[in-house]
């Protein structure tokens, strides 16, 4: 006797079309969650990349302004103050000599250094300028560096305590070279980059001493030094 033979299951077209609209629909979600992870893993390296970049300025600033000394520079023959401040509206610099230059290699480098900030209100960069030595000739140029991308504004201003944009006073007798020794209180860099703002502020070296002394003594005890352009 013949067994009736058992029908096999099979999946109608509705269920395959209902299967296939599902599993596209399970891949465009899983694609926005994807997409949308690898977007905000970009961000998170930018953002560190920015982090990063303000950091390492941060910390070169804050050591060039721990390593201020009252030292004038001869800049093509001319003497300019230990610190300058000067606030043009496309062109902001902030000029300082510094110490800390170490020789191990016994090269005859200088230990000081005349350390320049500025800004390009075009290029939108912070720049530092380093000279070699505090005897400058005009046709020295400096070893130069970007220190900020992207910066949309950028101010300098002096503590004394009061807050002041120019350094030193324009008024002061520029042929004292004890008022050109003095170092204002401290440093204030406001800038801001892609609309978000920063503020440093920094505190200099106290030169008050330098009122104390006579100008006999101001010349021989903070003269600028002698070295090699």
């Amino acid at each position: 006797m013949r067994k009736p033979a058992h029908k096999q299951a099979a999946f109608t077209l509705v269920e395959v079309l209902v299967a296939i609209a599902i599993f596209a629909i399970l891949t465009a979600l899983g694609w926005k969650v994807f997409d949308y992870l690898i977007k905000v893993k970009e961000r998170n390296v930018v953002k560190e990349q920015k982090l990063g970049e303000l950091q390492s300025a941060y910390q070169q600033v804050q050591r060039d302004t721990l390593q201020i000394i009252p030292l004038t520079a001869n800049v093509g023959g001319q003497l300019e103050p230990a610190l300058s401040l000067s606030n043009n509206t496309d062109n902001p610099r902030l000029v300082m000599s510094k110490a800390g230059v170490s020789d191990p290699l016994q090269q005859g480098l200088s230990p000081y250094e005349r350390i320049e900030y500025r800004y390009d209100a075009q290029a939108k960069k912070l720049y530092r300028l380093k000279y070699e030595n505090l005897n400058i000739s005009n046709s020295v140029q400096p070893k130069s560096s970007v220190l900020l991308n992207h910066v949309d504004q950028y101010q300098v201003t002096v503590l004394n305590p009061d807050e002041m944009t120019q350094w030193p006073d324009p008024t002061i007798d520029f042929n004292n070279k004890q008022l050109l020794q003095t170092l204002p209180k401290g440093l204030r860099i406001r800038f801001s980059i892609d609309n978000v703002e920063y503020e440093w502020i920094f505190s200099l070296l106290n030169t008050d001493f330098l009122k104390k002394l006579n100008p006999a003594d101001s010349e021989s005890s903070t003269s600028t030094p002698k070295t090699d352009s």
